[in-house]
């Protein structure tokens, strides 16, 4: 099972996941059937993801296997999600399949990075509160 990063701010606005790492500065778009993909990797690993998928789909079978696997590996290779070990895949919940195929895309930014580096919301410790940096350094 894969979760969401949670150092990450990420949101969902208009079919469309914006991903922000305030580590790094850098931040994401990830859209289309990439969208259904992160709704579905918390609860069933990417294999069950893609095969619900192309059942679904299955005129776009092979495009969901060859389109949507680099972005899967995209979001590994980014630290957006992260593989939880011993997490057993919930078989209760059911995989909101697209209704139709868009194809997935997933977009890094770095346009920002400065500024998002500047805000000091980033440096802050588990509970939420500012971290002082020390000015000895």
């Amino acid at each position: 099972m894969f979760v969401l990063n949670p150092r990450l701010a990420a949101d969902k606005f208009d079919g469309e996941y914006i991903i922000a790492n305030l580590d790094t500065g850098l931040y994401y778009s990830v859209q289309g059937a990439a969208v259904a993909l992160l709704d579905a990797l918390p609860f069933h690993d990417q294999n069950t993801v893609f095969r619900c998928f192309s059942e679904a789909l299955p005129q776009h079978a092979a495009a969901i296997q060859s389109e949507l696997t680099p972005i899967f590996q995209q979001l590994l290779d980014e630290d957006i999600i992260h593989h939880v070990e011993g997490a057993g895949v919930d078989v209760n919940n059911q995989i909101s399949a697209p209704v139709s195929y868009e194809t997935p895309r997933f977009n890094r930014y770095a346009d920002m990075q400065d500024l998002l580096m500047l805000d000091p919301i980033h440096d802050v410790d588990e509970e939420g509160w500012t971290v002082q940096q020390d000015a000895s350094k």
